[in-house]
C-alpha cells in the first residue's frame, strides 16, 4: 500500500511540474513579432552610436553612468512600454519609469 501511494505522488508531483513549468519566452527582438518585441517609431532614425546594435543592446547604460547620455534623453525615441521595458522584464533589470525628470 505504501509503495503505491508514493508512486501516485511521485506521478502527481511529476505532473504538475511539467504543467506549471514556465513557459518559453521568445528573445526581444526589434521589429520582432510577439509579447516581447521591442517597437521604435519609425519616425526615429537611429543614431550613429547605436551600431552595431548588438553591442549597444548590452553596454547602452554604461554610457548612462559615464554621463554620455542622460536617461531622459533615451526617452525622446524611447517609450519604456514598448521599447525598454521588454528587453530588461526579460534579462531581470529594473524596468524604466517615466519620473518627467
Amino acid at each position: 500500500m505504501r509503495k503505491v501511494f508514493l508512486i501516485i505522488a511521485v506521478v502527481v508531483i511529476v505532473l504538475l511540474v511539467v504543467g506549471f513549468y514556465p513557459s518559453w519566452a521568445e528573445k526581444p527582438v526589434k521589429d520582432g513579432t510577439g509579447p516581447l518585441a521591442v517597437r521604435i517609431d519609425a519616425r526615429y532614425p537611429a543614431p550613429e552610436y547605436h551600431s552595431p546594435l548588438d553591442w549597444w543592446q548590452t553596454h547602452h547604460m554604461d554610457m548612462v553612468n559615464r554621463g554620455d547620455l542622460a536617461k531622459t534623453d533615451c526617452l525622446y525615441c524611447h517609450e519604456p512600454v514598448k521599447s525598454c521595458n521588454n528587453c530588461h522584464g526579460y534579462v531581470g533589470v529594473d524596468p524604466i519609469v517615466e519620473t518627467g525628470e
